[in-house]
């Protein structure tokens, strides 16, 4: 025989739906509570939104009380296996992330050490190749402005131009060449 409250609960009359809440309540939240923590509320309140919306009727009090049970433990086992997955991601985010930042930082240090060897090359040029090679290079000026300010002859400053960019470019070949063996030798972790 079917409890008359229960019978009402299926029939979806919400003064039968709002005792059961009343009594079940407080044992759901804390079975929830022992299991997730602070997200117990909420997962107590899923599982009686989907008690509201699945109305069936129950053979006893007895059966409503274990069915209750049974989805709240299975809602927090879903709600910890979704934490889990959520944490995973995380971590997954937070290792890319740190390995993205140790790739960056491993190549602004080659990218500082190559600024650092081409200056030093720069400055190993001839005084007359350096001057008209940072001129143009450097400050951006043109062949006829670096000829004005030296006092030459445009024909000069291409001339030297080249001899500059010859020598560098031997160089720092050279530099490339260590670069490449340096990164074979010992990759980046």
């Amino acid at each position: 025989m079917n409890d008359v409250l229960l019978q009402q609960l299926a029939d979806g009359e919400s003064s039968a739906f709002t005792t059961i809440y009343n009594d079940y309540y407080p044992e759901l939240y804390f079975l929830s509570k022992h299991l997730i923590g602070d997200d117990a509320p909420d997962v107590v309140a899923d599982v009686f939104i989907r008690l509201w919306t699945q109305r069936k009727l129950f053979e006893s009090r007895a059966h409503l009380l274990a069915y209750l049970r049974v989805m709240t433990r299975n809602a927090c086992f879903d709600h910890l296996k979704k934490q889990h997955r959520d944490v995973q991601q995380l971590q997954e985010l937070l290792h890319i992330s740190d390995q993205e930042h140790e790739d960056r930082h491993f190549h602004e240090i080659i990218e500082s050490r190559v600024f650092t060897l081409i200056r030093n090359e720069i400055e190993e040029l001839p005084p007359h190749m350096r001057e008209v090679f940072k001129l143009a290079y450097i400050d951006g000026l043109k062949n006829g402005e670096i000829a004005s300010l030296l006092q030459m002859k445009d024909a000069a400053v291409r001339v030297r131009k080249a001899e500059a960019l010859k020598i560098l470019r031997s160089s720092l070949y050279r530099i490339e060449l260590i670069i490449i063996m340096k990164l074979i030798i010992y990759p980046p972790q």
